[in-house]
C-alpha cells in the first residue's frame, strides 16, 4: 500500500513540474525575437501578465505592498499623505477606502489592456477597454491636488518595479530563466514606465539599468539585503542614492508607518504577544534603512530565519505539489461584468470581498444571505463587516474614485484625459454616463 502511494505521489510531482512552465513557455513562444528586444507596452502586458496575473501573484503583490508601504519612509512623501488625512483618520472606514482605491486604481491600469499612442496595440476604437486609461486619468486627478515632486514620482515608480522582482526572486518559487530575465525585467519596465509616462513624469530612465544608475551609488555587500538587477543578474547594492539622500528618520515617516501598522495590527486577535510577533514578521519585510527612517525595531534573528524558512517551504511544495493556475488571480475584474445603479449607470463590482471592509462587493442573495443572518446570530460575522449601502455595494466607477470628499468632483477633467491617453473618443459602458 506505501509502495502504492509512494508511486502515485512521485507521478503526481513529475505531472506538476511537466505543467509548472506551460504559462510561460507559451507566452513567450508566441513573440518573435524582433518583439521581445523592441518591446512595446502592448507586448510587455502580456509578457508581465505571467507572472502578476498566473505564476507568481502572491510575491508580485507582496512586493507592490511593501513598495506602498516604503515610500512612508520619505519625509516628502509621508508630509503629503498625513496633509490628505486619508491614512490617519480616526474612522476606519476612511483608511479601508483610501487602501481598497488605491489597489483598484493601480491594478486597473496594470491589468485591463494599457492602449491607445505609445502603447503599441494595432488598432483602438470607441469600443476598446478604456478601463486602464481612465485609472490613470482619475489617479492624474487626484494627484494634482497635492505638491508632490516629481523626484518623488520617479522614487514611487522604481519601487513599482524593483520590490516585485526582489520578492518574487528572493520568495517564490522558481528562478528566472535566461530568456525570462532578459524579457520579463524588460517588459517590467517597459509596462510601468509607459504607465508613468501617462502620469506625467519627468525625466523617466531609457532603460532599466539607466534606472539601476539613478538609484545606485556603490555596488558593496548590504547587510540590507536588498536587490537590484544589473546585467541580467542580481547583485546587492550599498546605497540608493534617493534614498540616501530623502530616506532619513523623520517625524513624519514615523507618525505615518506607527498609524498604518496600527490599523493593519487592529485585525489580529489580542492574544499577548501575537500582535508584536505579527509585527516583527512584517519588519523582516524591510530593509534596514527602512526601518530606521520609520523609527521600527530590527526584527529577532530568529524570526527572520523562520520567515525565511516558512517562504522557502512554500516555495518548495508549489514547486513540486501545486498544479499552476488555471484561471488568473485577479484584483479587478477584466471583464464586462457589472452592476445597474438605481439610475441605470453601469458599475463594476469588488473582484473579491475584503476581510478589513467588503468596499464595492454586492450583496449576498438567496442562501448565501440566509448563511450571513446564521452567523450574525451565532455571533461569527460582525454584521458591520458585510457587505451594504456603507460599502457602496452597487459597485463603483472608476472616475470616482479617491476621498469621499472628491467622489462626485473631477468626472469630465478625468474622462476628457482619457480619451486622450485611449487616443480616441471613450464610448460604451465605462464611458461618460449619459446624464455627464
Amino acid at each position: 500500500m506505501i509502495g502504492v502511494l509512494a508511486t502515485c505521489l512521485v507521478l503526481y510531482a513529475l505531472v506538476v513540474r511537466s505543467v509548472r512552465y506551460r504559462k510561460l513557455r507559451t507566452t513567450l513562444w508566441k513573440f518573435s525575437r524582433g518583439d521581445l528586444e523592441k518591446m512595446t507596452p502592448y507586448v510587455a502586458q502580456q509578457i508581465v501578465h505571467v507572472s502578476f496575473l498566473y505564476d507568481t501573484p502572491y510575491t508580485m503583490l507582496m512586493g507592490t505592498r511593501v513598495a506602498l508601504f516604503k515610500v512612508y519612509g520619505i519625509r516628502s512623501i509621508a508630509s503629503v499623505l498625513l496633509k490628505s488625512g486619508e491614512l490617519t483618520s480616526k474612522e476606519d472606514e476612511k483608511i479601508n477606502k483610501r487602501l481598497a482605491d488605491t489597489a483598484i486604481l493601480i491594478a486597473t491600469a496594470l491589468s485591463n489592456p494599457v492602449l491607445g499612442p505609445g502603447s503599441g496595440c494595432p488598432v483602438t476604437t470607441p469600443d476598446s477597454d478604456p478601463r486602464s486609461a481612465i485609472a490613470i486619468a482619475r489617479i492624474n486627478y487626484l494627484h494634482k491636488k497635492y505638491n508632490i515632486r516629481n523626484d518623488d514620482f520617479l522614487y514611487n515608480l522604481s519601487l513599482f518595479m524593483i520590490e516585485p522582482i526582489k520578492f518574487t526572486e528572493k520568495y517564490d518559487w522558481r528562478p528566472h530563466s535566461p530568456l525570462e530575465i532578459q524579457a520579463r525585467f524588460k517588459a517590467i519596465f517597459v509596462l510601468w514606465t509607459e504607465v508613468g509616462r501617462r502620469m506625467g513624469i519627468q525625466n523617466i530612465w531609457n532603460s532599466y539599468e539607466e534606472m539601476v544608475e539613478w538609484a545606485n551609488v556603490g555596488k558593496n555587500p548590504s547587510s540590507s539585503g536588498d536587490y537590484i538587477l544589473m546585467s541580467n543578474s542580481f547583485c546587492d547594492i550599498h546605497q540608493q542614492q534617493y534614498e540616501l539622500d530623502n530616506m532619513i528618520p523623520s517625524e513624519e515617516s514615523q507618525k505615518l508607518a506607527r498609524v498604518t501598522l496600527e490599523h493593519f495590527l487592529s485585525r489580529v486577535p489580542r492574544i499577548p504577544g501575537l500582535r508584536g510577533l505579527v509585527l516583527q514578521i512584517f519588519t523582516t519585510l524591510l530593509d534596514a534603512r527602512t526601518r530606521n527612517a520609520m523609527g521600527l525595531s530590527e526584527p529577532a534573528p530568529t524570526i527572520v530565519k523562520l520567515v525565511h524558512g516558512i517562504f522557502a517551504l512554500r516555495a518548495f511544495l508549489v514547486r513540486n505539489f501545486m498544479l499552476p493556475r488555471w484561471k488568473p488571480s485577479l484584483w479587478v475584474k477584466l471583464d464586462s461584468t457589472h452592476k445597474l445603479d438605481e439610475v441605470g449607470v453601469p458599475r463594476i463590482p469588488a473582484a473579491f470581498k475584503r476581510r478589513e471592509g467588503p468596499w464595492y462587493y454586492p450583496e449576498a442573495t438567496g442562501l448565501w444571505h440566509l448563511k450571513d443572518r446564521i452567523l450574525v446570530s451565532l455571533g461569527l460575522q460582525n454584521a458591520h463587516k458585510l457587505p451594504g449601502k456603507r460599502w457602496r455595494s452597487e459597485g463603483y466607477r472608476l472616475e470616482e474614485l479617491g476621498p469621499v470628499r472628491f467622489e462626485k468632483s473631477g468626472h469630465r477633467e478625468v474622462m476628457e484625459e482619457a480619451q486622450q491617453i485611449q487616443g480616441c473618443p471613450i464610448a460604451g459602458m465605462w464611458g461618460p454616463p449619459r446624464d455627464s
